[in-house]
């Protein structure tokens, strides 16, 4: 047999007949051995590598199944399409149930056996063929088109392609794409990073239009349901990222008629900030002004639930919707949570509003840092990715979803940020105890290098607290994260590879 050339046997009794065929194929570049009974066939596949194997239904002696069940034993993985002249469902499920790859009835042309040989063993280069075209064309359409100003709603349509791409690469396991790939996202990310620094405080002067952040969320998309009396659920996914989500959104689409709109999260991008924000409709900065407190509970890290259903009837009161006293928060955080909450759920059916927050994202990454075994599982976006969507497919959120569905309750579904893997440690000088964040720094006299770092002197402009004269925010960018110079090996140890907010 030829090296390069893919393998087939073909099992017929009546060979000789199949002569055209043969040729034909032989002329794409296949090489065929021939057999005329099942006996025969066994024997070559125990001597000879074949790629695929037509094999007659109707044979003397050993018949088309009895040869499948004998050849299964010695090659169980090769692809068999057979060959028959019967059309009864009977003949075909039994054939399926012995794992045939497809079926031909005769008489068969050229073009179908040719069109199966392609499906089965060409299948993988055809669609790397297709999609590395795709990506080439596609990413040369995006760089022409970032070469004028851009919008927020241009960043995210690039950032949601990116990402559809990270999934749709990942099957294709081409290194070489997967690598150009990765510099077309660090490249975009260099880019929209600049673009921040350049927009950031316009939107929070009011210079600009900001109703596309986090802040306007609930003001957008909740609340117009709620004031057309509709029965809604908001779910928060905390530190949920775009790829994951692109991942469970096929078990919900037979569910509901899924809309999709982007926001920006807020600086820095954790949950103090930016989930505060998306429940309050307000800035840090505001929450602190006008409600020093509330904003005291949250900056010492006290539990959510204290002061979150304040934060959310604040917003609710702003917007008019004063139907919802005590807005129903609850937190799933372990499966015991999502079970009480399954079993409990027709007690919520008078409930106008029900708000979800779900932990599961942000517990992952901080499994992944303290298990071994789950950073095996997930050692980059795609083990992330893929843990997710198997969480979900099985998970109680997905049933309660379905039942919220049944029962015709919208749903805004939602993260309150993202998280970075983080790669490359920058040196801050600073005092480390009062924020641990690795990708956030608070306090006076931070010192770094600012070509990685995103350095806010006036936390004012920016939509933020100060907490005292002269106290900066120090934010990393990119794929950065923060080391001591004290501790430069424990910290860059630490963290290096960790999916991180911030």
């Amino acid at each position: 047999m030829t090296g390069g050339k893919k393998q087939i046997l073909w099992v017929d009794d009546e060979i000789e007949f199949l002569r055209a065929h043969i040729m034909f194929l032989e002329e794409h570049n296949y090489d065929v051995t021939k057999a005329t009974n099942g006996d025969d066939a066994i024997e070559l596949i125990k001597e000879n590598h074949f790629d695929l194997i037509f094999l007659d239904e109707q044979m003397p002696g050993k018949d088309g199944l009895t040869t499948l069940e004998e050849l299964k034993v010695f090659e169980p993985n090769i692809p068999v399409v057979m060959v028959t002249k019967s059309e009864e469902e009977q003949l075909m499920e039994e054939a399926f149930g012995h794992n045939i790859n497809s079926y031909l009835t005769k008489p068969v042309n050229p073009s179908q056996i040719l069109s199966v040989c392609k499906r089965i063993l060409h299948v993988n280069t055809i669609k790397k063929t297709v999609i590395t075209s795709s990506y080439v064309t596609e990413y040369a359409e995006y760089k022409a088109k970032f070469m004028t100003r851009q919008s927020i709603p241009d960043w995210h349509d690039r950032y949601q392609v990116l990402c559809k791409w990270d999934i749709n690469l990942q099957t294709l396991k081409d290194q070489g794409l997967l690598e150009t790939h990765n510099n077309h996202k660090a490249e975009a990310s260099h880019k929209f990073i600049k673009y921040i620094e350049e927009n950031y405080i316009s939107w929070h002067s009011g210079r600009e239009p900001n109703n596309f952040l986090i802040t306007q969320s609930l003001s957008n998309h909740l609340f117009p349901l709620l004031q057309e009396n509709k029965k809604t659920c908001l779910v928060v996914m905390t530190g949920l990222r775009m790829d994951q989500w692109l991942t469970m959104k096929p078990a919900l689409e037979p569910f509901f008629n899924l809309v999709e709109k982007n926001a920006c999260a807020l600086l820095p991008t954790n949950r103090l900030y930016c989930r505060s924000a998306l429940l309050a409709g307000e800035t840090a900065l505001r929450i602190s002004q006008d409600h020093p407190q509330l904003w005291e509970h949250m900056n010492k890290g006290e539990d959510p639930e204290v002061y979150e259903q304040e934060l959310l009837k604040l917003n609710l009161f702003k917007h008019g919707i004063r139907d919802i006293d005590n807005p129903v928060i609850k937190y799933i955080r372990a499966k015991s949570d999502s079970d009480r909450f399954l079993s409990d759920i027709e007690t919520y059916d008078d409930e106008k509003l029900v708000v979800l927050v779900v932990d599961f994202p942000e517990m992952l990454m901080r499994l992944r840092e303290e298990s071994t075994l789950i950073m095996e599982m997930a050692p980059d976006e795609q083990g992330l990715r893929e843990i997710t969507k198997i969480w979900f497919k099985s998970s109680n959120l997905l049933k309660i979803l379905q039942r919220f569905a049944l029962a015709d309750r919208s749903v805004v579904f939602t993260s309150d940020h993202g998280s970075v893997l983080v790669k490359r440690p920058v040196e801050v000088f600073c005092q480390e105890e009062k924020t641990p964040n690795p990708r956030v720094k608070i306090g006076q006299d931070i010192s770094c290098d600012e070509r990685h770092v995103f350095f806010i002197e006036s936390p004012a402009i920016f939509g933020l607290p100060s907490t005292g004269q002269g106290v900066g925010y120090a934010i990393a960018k990119e794929d950065f994260y923060f080391t001591y110079p004290n501790k430069y090996q424990y910290f860059g140890t630490r963290f290096k590879g960790q999916m991180v907010n911030g």
